[in-house]
């Protein structure tokens, strides 16, 4: 949302703007009026920052920071431009399971590339279920770290990497100038805060459901990047604090897959 480090769903928006032309009036009223307009220009555009809005967004911050464990699902649009130049949908959907800030489990499949993602602190691993081979390297440090070097040297990370950071709030407020409360909507019946964000090249949309604070849609606009213009994500099934064993952030070669080269997941075979 703040920057496009992080990539979701495509939602392609159409807008038609119409503008009216109005004439002044001939004669000395009109002339007044003219007159009036240069010397005294309006005022210019102000940031708006509805408070309301930052207080939704920093009360789903605290609530995923104080989760000692966190489990959800995803379904996601990606925009892949295809070799005429047309923009195509991927549709994707993802399994993931959180524990403290060095431990994530993530599943992909859908239209995108299937594959497992093993992180327990110290080691990363990828598997490719449909080759049935594996890469692994060592990586030590946190989550936000490993999102944010994965983006680094390959220019990819999770949809939803914003909020695995340390403090989403941060991340999401960082370079701030728009933040408005829109209204209230249900996505999949559940109750939620429709906010509006703007931050430099990116305007983002966020519904947070009002019984537990996480999000559950989430759409943005890069205002600047032709390569990826558009996204959106949609979270369910939420699971907070449940137990989740270490074991499922190693992954355990049940299928005697064949090792292979670190690449990205898309460039395995």
């Amino acid at each position: 949302m703040v920057s496009r480090t992080r990539i979701t769903v495509l939602l392609l928006l159409s807008s038609v703007v119409i503008t009216g032309a109005s004439g002044w009036a001939q004669g000395a009223a009109g002339q007044e009026q003219v007159q009036a307009a240069v010397k005294n220009p309006p005022p210019a555009a102000v940031p708006m920052i509805d408070q309301r809005a930052l207080d939704v967004l920093k009360n789903m911050s605290d609530t995923i920071i104080q989760a000692k464990t966190m489990g959800f699902q995803s379904r996601s649009m990606i925009p892949i431009k295809g070799p005429n130049g047309i923009w195509i949908n991927l549709f994707g959907v993802s399994r993931v399971m959180v524990q403290g800030q060095n431990k994530l489990f993530a599943e992909t499949r859908g239209d995108f590339f299937p594959y497992d993602f093993y992180f327990d602190g110290t080691t990363v691993t990828a598997y490719a279920p449909t080759k049935n081979v594996y890469a692994q390297k060592e990586a030590p440090g946190t989550v936000e770290e490993l999102t944010d070097r994965a983006y680094r040297e390959e220019g990819r990370t999770f949809p939803y990497a914003d909020i695995l950071t340390s403090n989403p709030y941060e991340k999401l407020t960082s370079g701030l100038t728009k933040a408005i409360f829109v209204g209230r909507s249900t996505i999949a019946g559940v109750k939620t805060d429709h906010l509006a964000f703007s931050n430099e090249g990116v305007e983002w949309q966020i519904w947070v459901a009002e019984d537990d604070h996480l999000p559950r849609l989430v759409s943005a606009r890069y205002l600047e990047d032709v390569s990826e213009p558009d996204y959106t994500i949609e979270f369910f099934n939420w699971k907070l604090n449940e137990p989740v064993p270490d074991a499922n952030f190693v992954f355990q070669n049940t299928s005697n897959a064949a090792k292979v080269d670190f690449r990205k997941p898309d460039k395995t075979i």
